[in-house]
């Protein structure tokens, strides 16, 4: 059985959205399908293509095909990609060899696929779009050959007021995290920390470590772990993930010295630096960017990174917004908080940090959620039983 998945996304990239895409074909490849992954590269040479995914992802190359198509610019790259995808496929029909179900977060790729051949493809799409795309979108929205699904119920909803049109045929799937994480006991993620830090002098001199991960884009919240790193001298806190300018920024502006900014972490890495630290924050604000001009995601997210948490069994403080309540459950599998309240933050590390008994059901219950639910291979099947 053959999928072809067609991306809109540069890989290796530091984008959310080319992690997504990479750990979607990982699943779909857990379940027995063979894959064929359609992506823009900067990379000219395969091999180095293959090695760069496991390098930067870890995953096989060998268990997902590349077809990647390779530019040094990315200008109308997705319309690019979606063609790439077009001619394989005639190649593949050809050799008798075409896929049995075609996936695309490409809207060019589900147009073609979606509205020009066959009935076998889901659509997958994490907003809104605008002018001409917008009529695309409705197309595949409106179309009866057509699954769509989509990253939250909150988007769902959006989506289809955006468009004026029923929301039944929209299907929900949040994000999920990798199979087969581990939940450390506290001894281990204490080995496990040093191990990731050494470099940063005596840990035992801090009472706690905890942790963010993630872009340092505006509504991240970085401020709200400066003003935490102020109120909580004998805390240790740990920021992994922006962009060069940004890390640079946020270094040269650093008053706290038990605040260390700790740069990009490669998507493979990320699992056990998160499973070092004894608490981890997601602060989003009541706007959150994604790094381009005007965006703001906060009323429909479904972050990977809130999957990821999950995945480690550490305990989670979150910002109180209302659409990370699909998943999140106050004192149940996490504590929410007030976005921008430095003092509520406070309270919340504060509890947990006094009470073992607190930490131990905040992380038991955060890991056996994404256990039952929210691993990538898991997603991969469910999105399949649409069809």
């Amino acid at each position: 059985m053959k999928v072809y998945y067609i991306s809109p996304s540069t890989i290796p990239s530091r984008a959310a959205n080319s992690i997504h895409v990479v750990n979607m074909c990982e699943g779909l490849s857990q379940l027995g399908y063979e894959v064929v992954l359609f992506a823009h590269t900067e990379l000219l040479a395969p091999a180095t293509r293959m090695q760069e995914l496991e390098n930067t992802y870890g995953i096989a190359g060998s268990e997902i095909e590349l077809a990647f198509y390779s530019a040094k610019h990315t200008r109308g790259i997705e319309c690019v990609i979606a063609l790439y995808a077009f001619i394989r496929f005639i190649s593949d029909l050809i050799k008798n060899t075409r896929p049995n179900y075609i996936i695309s977060r490409n809207l060019y790729g589900a147009v073609f696929f979606g509205l020009l051949f066959r009935k076998n493809v889901i659509y997958e799409t994490h907003s809104p779009e605008y002018g001409l795309r917008k009529k695309l979108q409705q197309l595949l929205l409106t179309s009866k050959k057509i699954r769509t699904v989509v990253i939250s119920d909150a988007l769902k909803t959006i989506i289809a007021d955006f468009h004026g049109i029923s929301s039944t045929h929209i299907s929900v799937f949040h994000d999920a995290a990798r199979s087969g994480q581990l939940n450390l006991s506290l001894l281990e993620r204490k080995r496990l920390c040093h191990q990731f830090l050494f470099g940063l002098g005596n840990l035992d001199n801090y009472q706690t470590v905890v942790g963010y991960f993630g872009h340092l884009y505006p509504g991240r919240g970085i401020e709200v772990i400066e003003g935490l790193a102020k109120l909580h001298p004998d805390v240790a806190f740990i920021i992994y993930g922006g962009n060069e300018s940004d890390i640079e920024k946020y270094r040269c502006k650093n008053i706290n010295s038990n605040l260390y900014f700790m740069g990009f972490i490669h998507p493979k890495k990320v699992a056990n630096a998160m499973a070092m630290v004894d608490i981890l924050l997601m602060p989003y604000q009541d706007s959150v960017s994604i790094g381009v001009k005007g965006s703001d995601t906060s009323k429909w997210m479904s972050p990977m990174k809130l999957f990821e948490y999950l995945s480690v069994g550490s305990p989670i403080i979150s910002s109180d917004i209302s659409v990370l309540r699909e998943v999140l459950i106050d004192n149940e599998n996490c504590l929410l908080v007030k976005p921008d309240d430095v003092r509520a933050w406070s309270h919340a590390l504060q509890r947990i940090m006094l009470s073992d008994c607190l930490r131990e059901k905040l992380g038991s219950n955060a890991y056996n959620l994404y256990k039952t639910k929210y691993t990538w291979k898991k997603r991969a099947k469910n999105m399949l039983t649409l069809l």
